[in-house]
């Protein structure tokens, strides 16, 4: 019963690499064949076990040195000992898989324990399988894509086999998406997305994004050119009428127009084998096709800037140009632009990588309080009671808005949906779709700081002491939130990753139900709010509920700017410093210092801060080198 057993395992895997599908049939149906079919001449030839496998035997070079170990060995002795040694080694050879076990297992009851000892180190080695080269590559990558990043680089050292499954890019991409642009639940840190980066060398590199698999190649002529070519293209192909039966325009027509000769020729169908013209007369351009980066690569690239982060590691370059202290700023890695308010009544426009001015714009009559742009507009408010529009390209200023009695403090727009805030106690809506503008009353004081949040909600704080959120569409006020006797000077609101970045599962006044969403990494909860304010901290808001859930000390002057995203807050205060805080854990990560003076503003981006301060100096932060 035991050989049976045995056997009917030997066939399951046999049954594996046998192509009769009848023969399968016949061993299935008829198990008292198993003994016949053992002693037949016509066994499956190509049943392997693991360690016999061919593609599996090449890889194995351990097994020869040990064969060629035991020739050495066997030559030493006589030849009657040899003879003897050969006759056991084909008589094992030839012996059956149950006549094998047998014979095993008589040697083995022979053996003293010396022996026994040495066939035990000498097997331990043996029967160890490799099962990523055993396994089915899909399963292989399966198991690999839980490891991190240091395993993974490792597993790759093993062996080629294993560095060519460990740097697949359906690993890496897997790792990716657990960190970039998030925290993970499982390590604690994330990735920076750096994607303004990338826009900024997909638009230099434009040209050869465009895949050369179209059958349709876009081409740089002249004009004269295209006139050219459409008289080559009239000679030499058939007329083909148009459905309405109307002629095309000419040069003589009334409805001619000389783009479309242009249009016409720009668009040129190619032969079949994609690089030679149909229309050799014409110039053309073969454009290479987009390469795309290695997973792997795009994670390596991010861990260096994280890790800068985590050390602290920075290099620091100052822009000095502005004649008194600077209130506001923001920069774009994408478009390489940083522009600045100060209390000098300028707005200057820099080049980030260089610090070389491109722009000075002068039209505002006191300080430039607040400011904002994308890649068309910049908008700018000013202690003169305006906001005005720029096109700060060419430096030209488009609009100016007029309609509060006091100084613009604040502003902030979301596409055409422009909010600011004013020491006249009032926050103004501009629509530019419509052309209407809206006045939303309900602080007592100055107010600081406005946010537009998902388009249809603004948050707003002030000097007194409270943070508002309002809803645009019903221009209500819906939420007050009190922040503790303190005037708030800043706010900023995200999206948090995890729920226990927010809550300290550890306190034994958190409740069952909060430690459970802490715990779940697939959570998405609701946005917080953070505030700065005077009293030196920093404090994070329950958008839904008001309540304070953490607040974070370190600064010992109040608190001017914030500044966040999904991985970190930068804030910058009265005493001089620039703080980086863990947004989940609330701990502060670096302290920078080197200003002379009071940081008003401060932004932050994926590989860099920049701050702006009362000592008429920018500086910048750089944690990508």
């Amino acid at each position: 019963m035991q050989e049976n057993q045995e056997f009917t395992a030997d066939l399951d895997f046999t049954r594996l690499h046998v192509k009769d599908s009848s023969y399968n049939k016949q061993l299935e149906l008829d198990p008292s064949l198993i003994k016949s079919v053992y002693n037949k001449q016509d066994r499956p030839k190509n049943y392997y076990c693991y360690r016999h496998r061919p593609d599996l035997v090449k890889e194995r070079m351990a097994d020869e040195l040990a064969n060629e170990e035991l020739q050495k060995q066997i030559s030493k002795l006589s030849l009657s000992e040899q003879d003897s040694i050969a006759h056991i080694f084909k008589t094992f050879s030839d012996a059956p898989p149950q006549n094998r076990c047998v014979i095993l297992q008589g040697i083995l009851t022979q053996c003293c324990l010396t022996q026994l000892s040495f066939v035990s180190n000498y097997i331990k080695d043996l029967i160890r399988i490799d099962f990523i080269v055993a396994l089915p590559s899909e399963i292989s990558v399966k198991i690999l894509s839980y490891l991190d990043a240091i395993s993974l680089c490792q597993a790759a050292q093993v062996s080629k086999t294993w560095k060519r499954m460990a740097d697949d890019d359906v690993v890496w991409h897997k790792l990716c998406e657990q960190h970039i642009d998030k925290k993970c639940y499982k390590c604690g840190w994330g990735l920076p997305l750096l994607d303004q980066k990338q826009k900024r060398n997909g638009k230099r590199s434009a040209l050869n994004e465009t895949c050369i698999d179209s059958p349709v190649v876009t081409t740089c002529i002249s004009a004269a050119d295209a006139h050219n070519s459409m008289k080559y293209l009239q000679h030499h192909t058939s007329p083909v009428s148009s459905p309405s039966n109307t002629n095309p325009s000419t040069p003589n027509t009334p409805s001619y127009d000389s783009q479309d000769e242009i249009r016409e020729v720009k668009r040129v169908r190619v032969s079949e084998d994609k690089t030679i013209p149909l229309y050799p007369d014409i110039p053309f351009i073969t454009l290479e096709p987009h390469k795309t980066r290695p997973w792997k690569e795009v994670y390596s690239e991010r861990l260096v800037v994280e890790r800068n982060w985590r050390k602290g590691r920075y290099t620091v370059r100052s822009i000095k140009g502005h004649t008194d202290g600077i209130l506001c700023l923001q920069f774009n890695e994408e478009n390489n632009r940083l522009i600045t308010g100060s209390l000098d009544k300028t707005v200057r426009v820099w080049n980030l990588d260089t610090g070389e001015l491109i722009h000075v714009l002068k039209g505002h009559t006191r300080c430039v309080q607040a400011l904002q742009f994308d890649n068309v507009k910049l908008i700018t408010g000013s202690m003169d009671h305006t906001l005005k529009l720029w096109n700060y390209h060419t430096g030209q200023c488009l609009n100016t808005l007029e309609g509060h009695t006091d100084g613009v403090v604040s502003l902030h727009f979301d596409n055409r949906i422009v909010a600011s805030g004013s020491a006249d106690h009032t926050i103004k809506v501009w629509n530019f779709s419509t052309s209407k503008c809206t006045t939303l009353r309900g602080h007592t004081a100055w107010v600081n700081c406005v946010v537009i949040y998902q388009k249809s909600q603004l948050l707003s704080c002030s000097d007194d002491q409270t943070i508002r959120i309002w809803d645009l569409i019903t221009k209500t006020c819906t939420k007050v939130f009190d922040s503790q006797e303190t005037h708030v000077a800043s706010i900023q609101c995200i999206q948090p990753t995890v729920l226990c970045s927010v809550f300290n599962t550890s306190s034994a006044n958190t409740s069952h139900k909060e430690r459970s969403k802490c715990n779940d990494p697939d959570k998405i909860d609701e946005p917080i709010v953070i505030s700065g304010s005077l009293d030196n901290t920093i404090k994070m808001w329950s958008l839904e509920t008001g309540k304070c859930i953490n607040t974070l000390f370190g600064h010992v002057e109040g608190v001017w700017s914030l500044a966040a995203d999904k991985l970190r807050v930068a804030s910058g205060a009265h005493d001089k410093s620039v703080k980086i805080w863990d947004k989940d854990s609330g701990k502060c990560m670096h302290t920078l210092v080197g200003h002379g003076g009071a940081v008003n503003c401060v932004a932050l981006g994926d590989t860099m801060i920049v701050s702006g301060s009362e000592d008429c100096e920018i500086r910048i932060w750089d944690f990508k080198h």
